[in-house]
């Protein structure tokens, strides 16, 4: 499908039209079209709907924000050492079970772990449950993205919090 096919068909409109937008006109919308999505894209968009590469960009920075929960939580009711082995234990799970989270093998190897108190497993357990299952796949695939970030952010609030101390006295 040509490039023109396709903004006929994304307007409902006829070829003349298209051209006087495009030539006369010189009308932005053609112009950012141009620019920002490719012949592909837009028939993706005229075929499903959606274009699915502007889906995904979405869906990480949500499921990002999820992880960073999930993890804010768990070092909140732990502390940073087993959190940091909670998440390793997840992705342990994931890459042996071929990319897929298996509830049943992460809580057996949290039960196994010596390192965590009992209620302190249930708890774990507990947390790692409610979450979606794209949420736990995602932490897994993404460990050391989601740690770095977390102390990146938590350094700045360190920093902020320094600076405002001093103005207290």
């Amino acid at each position: 499908m040509t490039r023109e096919m396709i903004m006929i068909n994304l307007f409902q409109f006829s070829a003349p039209t298209y051209y006087k937008w495009k030539k006369h006109d010189k009308r932005k919308i053609i112009s950012l079209l141009e620019y920002a999505f490719s012949d592909e894209d837009l028939i993706e968009y005229l075929n499903k709907g959606k274009i699915s590469k502007i889906e995904e960009i979405g869906n990480q920075d949500y499921l990002f924000d999820l992880a960073i929960k999930f993890y804010k939580f768990l070092r909140h009711i732990t502390n940073y050492k087993v959190a940091k082995k909670v998440l390793e234990l997840l992705e342990n799970s994931f890459n042996e079970n071929q990319n897929k989270i298996s509830i049943e093998n992460i809580a057996e190897k949290i039960y196994k772990y010596d390192d965590f108190y009992t209620s302190m497993k249930l708890a774990i357990l507990n947390l790692i449950q409610k979450q979606e299952p794209l949420v736990l796949e995602y932490v897994s695939k993404n460990r050391v993205k989601l740690e770095n970030e977390f102390t990146k952010r938590a350094s700045k609030l360190i920093k902020k919090s320094d600076f405002m101390i001093p103005s207290i006295a």
